[in-house]
């Protein structure tokens, strides 16, 4: 119940916010389409032993840039966190590899460095909501022999609360209104991700993507453009 409500919640926001921007701003700039990339993940606060995993992510952007330095963009996309472990005393003896698979809602609040052009480099931070899809365990070693590989969703939380903060390139694309965009982030979870009562356990994440944006809907000329 709590995961179909926050997952509702969620989901409203974003689209309120679109909605607002739209009917606010409604002859401003807007962009929309893919972003594909890596992530790096691992956990953090009271796990030990634990390493960076890589992992897919992958989905879809809109975002507003206004007139003048500000902006804000939300996306949707599939995320692949986890972390490999070894036994720090013994790592041949056990170690495994966790995968968690994620929707992930990233709200991000922008500051474009430039007012114009081709080329808008921004800075930004925000919230992200992780939607856990499901979660397994591979490459189980215990006491040196071989485990099967099992799913293990119900040892981990429904949600996962975090802040994201980075850069992003922007290049201009193929056609009119459509740029390369290169994103940089580190996402830092601020949710215990186990059901664990005994230790506090956090997503870690570094994430690159690459992205393209189609204009959608009506443009103005910057007015400070020249």
């Amino acid at each position: 119940m709590f995961r179909a409500n926050s997952l509702r919640f969620t989901i409203f926001s974003f689209l309120f916010i679109s909605a607002c921007l739209s009917s606010s701003f409604a002859q401003q700039r807007f962009s929309a389409g893919p972003r594909v990339g890596l992530n790096l993940s691992t956990f953090g606060m009271d796990a030990k032993g634990y390493t960076l995993r890589p992992g897919v992510t992958a989905g879809a952007f809109l975002m507003y840039s206004s007139l003048n330095h500000f902006g804000i963009s939300g996306d949707l996309i599939y995320s692949q966190m986890g972390a490999k472990y070894a036994d720090p005393a013994n790592n041949q003896a056990n170690s495994f590899k966790q995968r968690i698979n994620y929707l992930e809602v990233p709200i991000a609040l922008r500051y474009f460095l430039t007012l114009s052009g081709n080329f808008r480099p921004n800075v930004f931070f925000g919230p992200s909501f992780g939607f856990k899809l499901n979660a397994k365990r591979t490459n189980l070693i215990e006491n040196g022999i071989a485990r099967p590989d099992f799913d293990n969703s119900a040892a981990y939380r429904s949600m996962d609360l975090g802040l994201i903060a980075g850069f992003q390139l922007n290049f201009k694309g193929l056609g009119e209104r459509q740029r390369f965009l290169i994103d940089a982030r580190y996402r830092y979870g601020l949710s215990d991700i186990t059901l664990n009562d005994n230790q506090n356990v956090n997503n870690s994440t570094i994430t690159l993507t690459l992205g393209y944006g189609f204009g959608v809907g009506r443009e103005h000329p910057s007015r400070y453009r020249k």
